[in-house]
């Protein structure tokens, strides 16, 4: 397993700086000293948001050291007692990294049982970044919010906006009394309303906060 993870680690560094990647409106601090957890549906766009924090990090600081591991990822069968590994496998790959500052980001944590009890380790031991995503349902229980103790700050990212979406299409959705303006935001909000909404609407987070 600690073969798989320096694979996996190595693989995903090369991809970084990723181009392409749209900036939400959500603001997440990068140096707050807590937890950060990421919660959402799913295909609302959590790992593209911790790729967007992880551009600003590389723009801020282009030598940062980070580890970014998705739990999604079907080559990564750890249990609770496996996830040492993880920077295990990382020291092997850099010793020269050992006790300098690191960012951890962890997409899609509760897919591994018991993972609190690492990351308040890891926070109590090792580093105060740390970047969690994960789904409303099992990543807010109440045991976990006990387990962290304080030391979480919690991020809720919808499906995307109507503004964002015609942001990313380079439209001013203020510009509604012109004609033409209208008739492109009707045409586009008719796709937007065929991509989007099925999914808002298909999570209870969601159709709570829209009401």
């Amino acid at each position: 397993m600690k073969e798989i993870l320096k694979t996996i680690i190595k693989d995903w560094q090369r991809t970084f700086p990723r181009a392409g990647v749209w900036e939400r409106n959500l603001q997440v601090p990068l140096d707050s000293q807590k937890i950060i957890s990421l919660i959402g549906p799913r295909r609302c766009g959590k790992t593209y948001y911790v790729y967007q924090l992880i551009n600003r990090l590389l723009a801020r600081e282009p030598n940062v050291k980070m580890i970014y591991l998705n739990f999604e990822d079907e080559r990564l069968t750890l249990t609770s007692a496996q996830l040492h590994l993880i920077l295990e496998a990382y020291y092997e790959l850099y010793p020269e990294n050992y006790g300098q500052e690191l960012y951890l980001f962890f997409d899609e944590i509760q897919e591994i049982e018991g993972w609190e009890k690492f990351v308040r380790r890891m926070y109590d031991t090792v580093t105060k970044n740390i970047f969690l995503t994960g789904s409303s349902a099992k990543i807010l229980g109440k045991e976990i919010a006990t387990s962290l103790r304080g030391r979480n700050l919690v991020y809720h990212l919808f499906p995307l906006s109507f503004e964002e979406y015609c942001r990313f299409q380079n439209l001013d959705v203020r510009d509604v009394y012109s004609t033409h303006a209208r008739a492109v935001l009707k045409t586009q909000f008719e796709k937007y309303n065929g991509k989007f909404i099925s999914l808002a609407f298909s999570c209870p987070t969601v159709r709570a906060q829209r009401r």
